[in-house]
């Protein structure tokens, strides 16, 4: 066996260990595990069996994955709101530490206190609160419950987050002038994302806010609804889905240009992670970059073998630090379902239809999309209920001008820190082909047949 096999098979084992305690987190079930570690490894030691031997590390790596999960899964929250009264107000402060979530009707913040941990508050939209401001709330904070077959709870958990208050009392105790890091970048993103507002109109400038900064939250309801019903949604989500797919057409267009490979994968590389520095470089960014990343690595080096170890190796150290991802995280999934669709079936499916014209990369789109559809179609079905059946004819019509609607969109936003006439020039195109894309989703989203809830 080859050293590599074992490495992926070692880290296999552990990602088992996560799945296997997300289903049944018994800690009799821990014990047993380690157990039969034990007598594995005693008895191919006796008998000298290097096979045996293996299985028993293997079932040790299995074994560490799932006391890491529990462990994790154990934990709910700060020893203090454990055993608090969830029936009465209480005043509490704390800091502003993730983006806001603004919301048609409401908003949500995350705040974190010395006390409680992460809270996560749901309040009114005005008046608006930012990252990094210090609050004062006078509210009841309650542990979330699960809805509608929704597993809220852990939902929520996996952000670190054991507490929700709704409308309460609030104070802005502080606005620091100086912010950090991550706070100057989503400054840099609400100023990216008002120029486009300046400089486009409804509903295109939504959609190019959320196809480039994922900023999906004040999208008009009825176009959220066409994509969904043409399986087009991913297309303004950051995620390792969205991530991969964008990625891929990239690197179709840029070879269609008969550029360089070389300067290809360094275009790719530096556009993604223009892309996660000014979408704000949260966490679900990130993890989807990587994604990306490993996705362009397979296009790289052209062996499945390589980047079969690393998407294992990326994904067994997010479930290291996150357990929770492997099934509370529908983002996780689809991401690793993508990437292993298009570096595993692709390849088949464009030497199926290397009879058809690859105009502006159609045969490579067609099969991407093929290919990511086929390997997240559980995911979709079971988690989402929801099924297009012209999804991939949506697919094909759009993401050809993809590329070059975000290019254009992307010049427009950072000319606008310029010059909002200037940024009026290159956003023309890109106004053009958001009406193509926004014509063809709404088209297909009338047809009776475009969906199929189950």
């Amino acid at each position: 066996m080859t050293k590599s096999k074992i490495f992926s098979l070692l880290l296999l084992s552990f990602v088992g260990g996560v799945f296997l305690c997300s289903i049944n987190p018994a800690p009799q079930l821990r014990g047993g595990i380690f157990i039969s570690v034990i007598i594995i490894i005693i008895f191919a030691l006796i008998q000298k069996n290097k096979n045996k031997l293996f299985l028993g590390v293997c079932v040790l790596f299995l074994a560490l994955g799932f006391w890491r999960s529990f462990e994790v899964f154990s934990y709910q929250g700060k020893p203090a709101i454990k055993n608090f009264n969830t029936d009465e107000k209480m005043i509490f402060s704390g800091k502003i530490v993730a983006e806001p979530d603004r919301r048609p009707n409401f908003s949500q913040y995350i705040l974190e206190s010395g006390a409680l941990g992460r809270v996560l508050i749901k309040t009114n939209l005005y008046p608006e609160y930012f990252y990094g401001d210090i609050l004062k709330l006078n509210g009841k904070a309650e542990t979330p419950e699960n809805f509608s077959g929704f597993d809220y709870q852990n939902y929520l958990a996996k952000d670190n987050i054991f507490l929700i208050s709704q409308y309460p009392e609030i104070t802005l105790i502080n606005r620091p002038a100086n912010k950090d890091f991550y706070g100057y970048l989503l400054n840099i993103k609400k100023s990216f994302i008002d120029i486009i507002n300046k400089i486009i109109f409804e509903p295109q400038a939504s959609f190019l806010a959320a196809l480039l900064v994922g900023a999906k939250r004040t999208l008009p309801p009825d176009l959220v609804d066409a994509f969904n019903r043409t399986g087009t949604s991913h297309i303004v989500a950051i995620s390792g889905y969205n991530i991969s797919i964008v990625s891929i057409m990239l690197l179709n267009f840029l070879s269609y240009l008969l550029l360089p490979r070389r300067l290809i994968f360094w275009l790719v590389g530096i556009g993604l992670v223009l892309f996660t520095l000014i979408a704000g470089a949260g966490a679900s960014v990130v993890r989807a970059a990587i994604m990306g990343g490993l996705l362009i690595l397979a296009r790289r080096e052209g062996r499945s073998y390589q980047i079969t170890n690393a998407i294992i190796f990326a994904g067994a150290a997010m479930l290291f630090f996150n357990p929770y991802l492997l099934r509370y995280d529908a983002s996780f999934q689809l991401s690793f379902l993508a990437t292993l669709g298009l570096v595993y079936l692709a390849p088949h499916f464009n030497k199926w239809f290397s009879r058809l014209p690859n105009f502006l990369s159609f045969r490579a789109n067609l099969a991407a999309t093929l290919s990511a559809q086929i390997m997240t179609l559980p995911i979709i079905l079971f988690g989402f209920g929801r099924f297009s059946l012209i999804a991939v004819l949506a697919n094909v019509l759009i993401l050809p001008v993809i590329p070059l609607t975000m290019l254009f969109g992307f010049l427009a936003g950072l000319m606008g820190f310029l010059s909002l006439k200037i940024a009026a020039i290159f956003i023309l195109p890109a106004w053009l082909m958001l009406s193509y894309q926004i014509w063809v989703v709404k088209i297909l989203s009338l047809l009776p047949f475009a969906s199929i809830s189950l």
